[in-house]
């Protein structure tokens, strides 16, 4: 009786199949660089120092104010 796994073993995986991805045929390469991907690196780092004053003005405030 022939074992079943090793049908799977013998087929050819191809870039449709929903495994092709985690396959040798795939390769194991990075995936491509995208660029300016979600956002470009200015509008991140403008974003992120708000956000870090925005939750550090309201202790300052209350610490000058009492202080």
């Amino acid at each position: 009786m022939p074992n079943e796994g090793d049908d799977a073993e013998d087929e050819e995986i191809e870039p449709g199949d929903p495994d092709y991805d985690l396959s040798e045929a795939h390769g194991y390469t990075w995936e491509p660089r995208r660029e300016h991907w979600p956002v470009p690196p200015w509008l991140l780092l403008l974003i992120s120092a708000l956000v870090v004053i925005a939750l550090v003005a309201p202790s300052l405030i209350i610490l000058l104010r009492h202080g």
